[in-house]
């Protein structure tokens, strides 16, 4: 039986949005799309696998898809607010041994957005919690799509590596199954072969 889907569900990218009236109605969207659709963060990652949405549970078990959920909200003491949920699963190539390697995508991000720029420099200047709000500049045609693209690109790492490679861990299997080579052949002691010519001499 097919999952209704709520209002605020979209299979597909997030929308342009006035970020303001966003934040300021408390509106929320959640969706899904294929991470084919972020052309910047595909020029620094390998091509990644075509992924059909069937159970929206399992979205973010998918490689190749997105799955994302924006709130808009107001802060204790009122300010604007856009928090930014994203699950996914990229294929990524390990650097030590080249082959591909699934990394998690789950990240979290509150913003604030703002009028003016000066407000952004303003913000660097007081906001010294790491946790603070990340300030950005807001606009009534905010692309919400090109804001996860970003955070996507964040989370990929500079040098991504296994833990342990899959052909290490294979490696190391099969010595621990190979059984241990025979010992070599003991060599005559030299005294005993020395004796044996003795004897013959005689």
């Amino acid at each position: 039986m097919a999952k209704d889907l709520s209002p605020s569900f979209r299979l597909g990218t997030p929308p342009v949005v006035d970020v303001f009236e966003f934040a300021r109605r408390g509106q929320l969207i959640e969706g899904v799309f294929a991470v084919n659709r972020l052309e910047r963060l595909l020029e620094d990652v390998p091509e990644q696998p075509f992924a059909e949405l069937v159970v929206l549970e399992r979205a973010p078990q998918h490689p190749g898809l997105v799955k994302y959920r924006l709130q808009g909200r107001r802060s204790k003491v009122g300010k604007l607010q856009l928090v930014i949920k994203i699950d996914s699963l990229l294929v990524l190539e390990c650097q030590r041994c080249l082959g591909d390697l699934t990394f998690p995508v789950d990240r979290q991000t509150v913003f604030e957005p703002v009028v003016r720029e000066s407000d952004l420099e303003q913000g660097d200047l007081e906001d010294s919690d790491p946790d603070a709000p990340e300030k950005i500049m807001g606009s009534a045609q905010f692309n919400l799509l090109d804001l996860v693209e970003d955070e996507m690109i964040l989370e990929v790492p500079y040098v991504p590596r296994h833990d342990v490679c899959p052909e290490s861990l294979g490696s190391t299997e099969t010595e621990a199954q190979t059984p241990d080579s025979a010992p070599e052949a003991q060599r005559p002691s030299p005294f005993a072969v020395l004796g044996q010519l003795k004897i013959k001499s005689q």
